[in-house]
């Protein structure tokens, strides 16, 4: 046994991995809700984290309450997704329109324009939101449950479960991976995998720093390239799909249609372009988790 091992009990692990998941959604709410510049996003991220940890490692703590924790944030989740999906839908139209030298202002009125005033009326229908009871409740269930932390058998060696958790969520991702079928459903269930498996892999990283050091920062930076892979793809499709839908609009109109078939080209190319990194992906991925005791 390494001295990365000794005295390492899952209970210590899981009581670090959990408090800090639950702190830095707290600690991100306030820049979210007040518009800070990549407020919404860093929101988001720990929201997804805090639900991938608790998914991750839900055989070893209170099952029932952190399903629920799961199933409210999961809410949560989706209403900063509308916003944080309008934010990027609006960056990725400006900079495929800057890439393509089109300057057309009708052409930015509705791809990107039209956005970022989608995107005011979003985040003020967000802020309501997080003034409700029900998030309230919801805030107030993340501290009690922390609080009152159970994990099943704590005293247990941490690494052997560590071990576990992390080859299962390879497993998953693996297993969603064989079954690609090129529809954006397939593409999805596989992001969501990915994103869990990373950031699974990133809080054994902190909460044991030192274990299997280099196999688990493999993981952690596979999942990620997968995932960033597979958002990059569905953000270009997208706007692909939306520049097509604004071209026939703006054909309607009398206004130039043209122009909206190519940045709808480019934006699929670029799209499946990604896709080229996800077998490569999954391949260090694998080899990663293979080497794991």
């Amino acid at each position: 046994m390494s001295s990365a091992e000794k005295d390492l009990t899952i209970g210590a692990v899981l009581d670090q991995i959990v408090h800090r998941a639950a702190e830095e959604v707290e600690a991100t709410a306030a820049a979210a809700l007040s518009d800070e510049p990549d407020g919404v996003h860093q929101h988001r991220v720990r929201v997804r984290r805090l639900r991938s940890v608790l998914a991750g490692f839900q055989d070893s703590l209170d099952t029932r309450s952190a399903q629920r924790l799961r199933v409210a944030f999961s809410q949560w989740g989706s209403e900063l997704g509308v916003v944080r999906d309008i934010e990027v839908r609006a960056a990725v139209a400006e900079e495929t329109m800057r890439e393509a030298g089109i300057e057309d202002a009708e052409v930015v009125r509705r791809l990107i324009d039209s956005e970022r005033e989608a995107y005011v009326a979003a985040h003020a229908r967000l802020v309501e939101l997080a003034n409700r009871t029900r998030a309230q409740e919801r805030n107030q269930r993340l501290r009690e449950f922390v609080d009152a932390l159970v994990v099943a058998e704590p005293e247990r060696d941490a690494a052997p479960v560590l071990s576990d958790v992390l080859q299962s969520q390879t497993k998953r991702v693996l297993r969603v991976g064989r079954h690609l079928d090129e529809s954006d459903e397939r593409y999805h269930d596989l992001r969501k995998a990915a994103r869990r498996a990373k950031y699974v892999a990133e809080a054994v990283a902190e909460a044991a720093p030192g274990l299997w050091t280099k196999k688990v920062e493999a993981l952690a930076e596979a999942g990620d390239d997968l995932h960033d892979a597979l958002g990059d793809h569905r953000d270009g499709m997208l706007l692909a799909y939306r520049a097509r839908h604004e071209g026939a609009l703006a054909g309607r109109a009398g206004e130039r249609a043209d122009v909206y078939d190519t940045i709808a080209d480019l934006a699929q190319k670029a799209a499946e372009e990604h896709l080229a990194d996800v077998p490569k992906a999954l391949r260090r991925l694998e080899d990663a988790a293979s080497d794991l005791p």
